[in-house]
């Protein structure tokens, strides 16, 4: 299965995340924070967001094609076993309620929205486009992004803090700026 379309936009391993390795629609619109690999509220700044961005490197490193992209990334998420992909089917409530049966959920569960927007983001950097399934995922992840941040304000008193809205806003914004491959 090989890779078609132009080069890949790959990160020198010894530079780093860097706007000069990235596609260039990414970086017209990417805020300079996305490129911040020690926040760990940018989009590759967790350990699963980098995680994510550096499988899906190797993926395009070796051929691997637009096309199977989303695979790649689902399997990354299935290898690690984090959430039930039955969590992300439900409303608010049952997110809730699996978020307080085990102290661990509210860990995995940002893990798993970090690698899916690292997903569609990383394509979006990598290739200049974002896959319908990896957008679909991330736009999820956004929406629960905004229940855990609202989930973590009730359980542990925290006051609202505007940033992550913020943040969120403009990863919609990038996310809704990528073209379809092909496009």
């Amino acid at each position: 299965m090989r890779r078609h379309g132009p080069k890949p936009f790959l990160d020198d391993p010894d530079e780093g995340l860097s706007p000069s390795t990235s596609h260039p629609a990414f970086v017209a619109v990417a805020p300079p924070w996305c490129f911040d690999e020690g926040d760990p509220s940018a989009p590759f700044g967790s350990d699963d967001g980098h995680d994510t961005l550096r499988d899906l490197e190797e993926w395009y490193a070796s051929g691997g094609g637009d096309e199977h992209a989303p695979g790649r990334v689902a399997a990354l998420v299935e290898d690690w076993g984090l959430v039930p992909e039955e969590v992300w089917d439900r409303d608010a409530a049952g997110v809730r309620a699996w978020l307080d049966a085990d102290d661990a959920h509210i860990r995995f569960l940002h893990g798993e929205v970090s690698a899916r927007l690292a997903g569609a983001l990383g394509q979006f950097k990598i290739a200049g486009h974002v896959h319908p399934a990896l957008r679909s995922w991330a736009e999820q992840a956004l929406a629960m992004a905004g229940l855990l941040e609202e989930w973590e304000r009730g359980t542990f008193g925290l006051d609202p803090d505007p940033a992550p809205g913020e943040r969120r806003a403009a990863l919609a914004s990038v996310l809704a700026s990528a073209p379809q491959p092909g496009a």
